[in-house]
């Protein structure tokens, strides 16, 4: 009895016996029937027989001595079966969490269900019998207790191996920190449940790393290729994504998926580079194509006052300025240069119109821009400021008296 009431959890297993329903706890064992232990009975009985001795009634001393005697008799017959039953009550708390194929397990709950019906009917047990189920019962508890520490080691490993997967170990490390605390606590069932569920996300988790790699190896290798069809040099991540395959084929997941996730964002980094140099050549592209458009209007405007045709540069102009709103930079651009090139054409017009009308170049002149006075005059109507870079047209369109100025010569 003092055995099992020194090990780690025997208050424990104590309150949770006792917690239990009248009903199962008095199946298990009997420890009300005939156990009123009148402990006060025999002492008045002993003082009155001292009593009647001293009045030298000594027959009636005799009989109050008979009756102490024979209610201390039973008592302690009663405190033999009360100590007996909380030692098997104890011996079935340790027993409780044991593995059933545990042979020493086995022997100790066959000493304790004789003990269980010895009491149960009345008979006295044997103290070698009590003796030897505290020994059974103590050994079968502590290898328990050592297979459940095994048990938490092994289950740590596992999340270890998970986790090094890069898998999700969440719920795995709650349900493994559960079975830590109830082990600490001498619940050797609760620990063990707890360290199977987390052995079970574990592997769960695992199996779902393993499965998530290996999918991803077709997902990364359509990555390269779109990265690839738009023009992003892909060799080492093509290199990467081939040394992921051989790692899976070694069954090297962890690895394998630190590979694909390399390769991957060097996939979406090459993509996004040439989508980012896509987005500067189209502006560049409308750039230019603005720029003709702009420099083909004071061109087409001094060839009107000129009264000079200039319908085809009209039209392209049109058509450019279209193409260009509807995104078309291309298309835009197409039209633009056919545009630059009518307008080229216009010009050798306009300059016999300028020799026509006696119009000169200029020699010099101020920009307009920074006052620079090193300015150049093109034959073709263009200016450019050498300081500020500034282009400007030197000639624009016929003003009214200028055009009547034109009719009188």
């Amino acid at each position: 009895m003092e055995a099992l009431a020194s090990a780690p959890d025997a208050s424990e297993i104590l309150m949770e016996l006792e917690a239990q329903a009248p009903a199962e706890r008095d199946a298990g064992l009997i420890l009300g029937r005939d156990s009123s232990l009148d402990f006060d009975r025999v002492e008045d009985l002993l003082v009155q027989a001292r009593k009647r001795f001293q009045e030298r009634r000594f027959e009636a001393a005799l009989t109050a001595a008979q009756e102490a005697s024979r209610i201390a008799e039973r008592t302690t017959e009663q405190l033999r079966r009360a100590s007996w039953s909380y030692a098997i009550l104890a011996a079935q708390g340790l027993l409780e969490p044991c593995d059933p194929a545990d042979p020493e397990a086995a022997t100790a709950r066959g000493l304790l269900e004789r003990a269980r019906e010895a009491l149960f009917h009345g008979a006295s047990i044997d103290d070698v019998v009590l003796r030897d189920l505290v020994r059974a019962s103590e050994g079968a508890h502590s290898r328990e207790a050592e297979r459940v520490r095994d048990h938490l080691a092994l289950t740590r490993d596992a999340i270890r191996e998970a986790a090094n997967l890069g898998a999700s170990i969440a719920l795995a490390e709650d349900a493994w920190k559960r079975g830590a605390d109830f082990l600490d606590r001498g619940r050797l069932r609760a620990a063990r449940e707890s360290f199977l569920e987390a052995a079970q996300r574990a592997d769960d988790a695992r199996a779902h790393r393993i499965r998530e790699v290996e999918d991803s190896v077709g997902s990364v290798s359509d990555h390269i290729e779109l990265a690839r069809n738009v023009g992003a040099e892909m060799r080492e991540a093509e290199e990467l994504h081939a040394e992921a395959r051989t790692a899976i084929a070694a069954g090297e997941h962890g690895q394998a998926g630190d590979l694909l996730k390399r390769a991957e964002r060097l996939a979406m980094k090459g993509q996004q580079k040439q989508i980012e140099r896509a987005i500067q050549l189209r502006e560049a592209q409308v750039e230019k194509a603005r720029a003709i458009l702009i420099a083909c209007e004071p061109v087409l405007k001094e060839a009107e006052s000129y009264d000079l045709n200039p319908a085809e540069v009209r039209t392209l102009l049109r058509q450019a300025q279209d193409v260009l709103t509807k995104g078309d930079y291309l298309g835009g651009l197409t039209f633009a240069r056919n545009a630059e090139e009518a307008t080229r054409r216009l010009e050798a017009q306009i300059d016999d119109e300028r020799r026509h009308r006696g119009i000169p170049k200029p020699r010099s002149g101020i920009c307009s821009v920074c006052r620079s006075r090193r300015v150049t005059f093109q034959d073709d109507g263009w200016g450019r400021c050498s300081d500020c870079g500034n282009a400007f047209r030197w000639r624009g369109a016929f003003g009214l008296r200028q055009r009547l100025r034109g009719l009188l010569r």
